[in-house]
């Protein structure tokens, strides 16, 4: 598949049937993320192939739970009710899939921030001057792999509203503080056909100085 009718063509897919993806396949579409570029080449990364549908099924029934203890802190009731509506479709269909790859961010030494931060800088101005180049990697890495993919054949959809549970998540998959789960992909053959959302126009979004 051409490099960019794959761009072109990558929906988010939340629907997948019920089919395996083969060992082989999984396997490149980690090898796509390797391959991104990241800061310094730290490769900040490391990744979790999980089949197991009670794992995954526990997992999803934490993101629940976690929902549950978020909702009586909503702004308002539209916000009570979308949380409510998402904890049983956009946060949690993840668990229908053949396979799910969570994607980590190892620890990340950024040795500018700190000599930012001798300097005087404050967190927030240090995160305006060097908006977080190890979680930026990752998300390079992350979109190598939606691509991957869609030229495979597969759909997937970068999920972060799962994480939420993060917490919980550790003590299931046996992680600590070292990381964090940056985005959970769940892959499978697609179940669905979307059509693809809204983009701005390039001219509404490109400026030229010349």
């Amino acid at each position: 598949m051409d490099l960019f009718d794959a761009i072109a063509g990558r929906t988010s897919i939340r629907r997948f049937k019920d089919r395996p993806v083969p060992d082989g396949d999984i396997r490149k579409i980690i090898d796509a993320g390797r391959l991104a570029p990241s800061a310094n080449n730290t490769q900040p990364w490391s990744f979790l192939v999980i089949k197991d549908k009670a794992l995954l099924a526990a997992m999803a029934r934490a993101v629940r739970e976690q929902v549950d203890r978020m909702v009586p802190y909503a702004e308002d009731d539209r916000q009570a009710q979308r949380l409510t509506a998402y904890k049983g479709t956009y946060y949690t269909f993840f668990e229908k899939a053949p396979v799910v790859i969570a994607v980590f961010m190892e620890g990340y030494d950024a040795g500018t921030d700190k000599l930012l931060a001798r300097m005087g800088y404050s967190a927030d101005d240090i995160r305006r001057l060097r908006p977080l180049p190890g979680l930026q990697s990752v998300a390079a890495a992350i979109e190598h792999m939606l691509l991957a993919c869609h030229a495979l054949g597969y759909g997937s959809c970068w999920m972060t509203g799962p994480l939420v549970a993060q917490e919980a998540f550790e003590k299931l998959l046996g992680y600590g503080k070292e990381k964090f789960i940056a985005a959970l992909l769940p892959v499978g053959v697609p179940d669905e056909d979307p059509q693809a959302r809204p983009r701005k126009g390039l001219d509404e979004i490109m400026r030229i100085k010349a």
